[in-house]
């Protein structure tokens, strides 16, 4: 995470990542091709490609190798936000070629690169020395490289960690500063600070009278295995309440009150949080919505578009405020 440093103060303040709309538009991709080229290079060194991903092959976007011969599959989610399947997908390709040995190797390495000629060459040339071909992938090591995740996703890593998988997650960033764009790869997990602000969909998909819950406790709440989206990050930020078919509901600044309960209304584990300066459009009385801010109004509002279904979605300080004043406009 990147702070500046108040000069006079010797305070330190977070600098705002951006979003991955506002840092990649429409260029997700040309994202996920750069960091192809440059893994093995000016960024993680310590590893040697010998593959990439091929048109209609079932493979790992990144094959390499570590100075040991062990092989390293890496996961590129450019766009990955709060999934947990990117963990799943990684450690399924690890499966797979974890036969390879040497020729196996070799022969991939031959065809993503046509004109090398040995991939124990380019590894000395890499490392600075030879290693015996047979120990060429006795072990596997796994990287997934995204924009964000959550506890839930973190929490697969690390259980598999601890059962003897060699797996990390790497997270980038994007910052703005003074004109200039920096981008940062870090394992630190951690939420940028223009995603504190979100909306939670209030499931109702799953659960008709769930909103009906969040609004009499003037809570945000997520279910099952989507418990993990409501974190402490939410404290003191901008949360609305979402509802399919509607648009926004309710809003509140969130506290550091957060729960992990069973709701038996709903016969289901619940983690929420408590929110405070809560306004919403709902007739608790007539359990009916008579207010709220229509997608449409949404995308009017701050002129961009969103995917509406997501279970959480995060917004820019900015963007928030807009909301939040729309919707004390409008809830009565």
């Amino acid at each position: 995470m990147l702070f500046e440093m108040d000069k006079q103060s010797k305070e330190f303040k977070p600098v705002s990542g951006m979003n991955i709309v506002d840092s990649l538009g429409e260029h997700e991709k040309d994202l996920e091709n750069y960091l192809k080229k440059i893994i093995g290079d000016i960024l993680l060194p310590e590893y040697m490609v010998f593959g990439n991903e091929r048109s209609l092959q079932r493979e790992a976007d990144l094959f390499a190798v570590n100075s040991s011969g062990d092989m390293v599959v890496f996961e590129l989610k450019v766009h990955g936000h709060y999934d947990r399947g990117k963990a799943y997908q990684a450690l399924s390709y690890a499966q797979s070629f974890s036969y390879w040995r040497y020729s196996e190797m070799n022969n991939h390495f031959k065809k993503c690169f046509p004109e090398a000629e040995e991939l124990i060459n380019a590894f000395e040339e890499h490392y600075g020395y030879k290693i015996d071909l047979t120990e060429f992938n006795k072990k596997q090591k796994i990287i997934v490289i995204s924009h964000s995740s959550s506890e839930d996703t973190g929490a697969i890593t690390k259980y598999w960690k601890k059962s003897g998988v060699d797996i990390e997650e790497y997270f980038y960033r994007f910052y703005e500063v003074n004109d200039k764009r920096y981008f940062e790869l870090s394992n630190e997990l951690f939420f940028p600070q223009n995603s504190y602000n979100c909306w939670v969909n209030t499931c109702k998909t799953h659960f008709q009278e769930a909103y009906l819950d969040m609004v009499k406790h003037k809570k945000a709440a997520t279910y099952g295995d989507r418990r993990g989206l409501i974190g402490k990050w939410m404290n003191k930020s901008y949360v609305f309440l979402y509802h399919n078919g509607y648009g926004i509901i309710g809003a509140g600044k969130g506290t550091a009150t957060i729960k992990d309960t069973h709701n038996e209304e709903l016969d289901e584990e619940e983690r929420s949080i408590k929110l405070s300066h809560f306004i919403s459009g709902v007739d608790l009385d007539a359990c009916k919505i008579l207010y709220y801010l229509a997608p449409s109004t949404i995308k009017g509002l701050l002129q961009r578009d969103f995917y509406f279904a997501n279970s959480i979605v995060t917004m820019s300080e900015n963007e928030a405020k807009v909301l939040f004043e729309e919707c004390k406009r409008n809830f009565k």
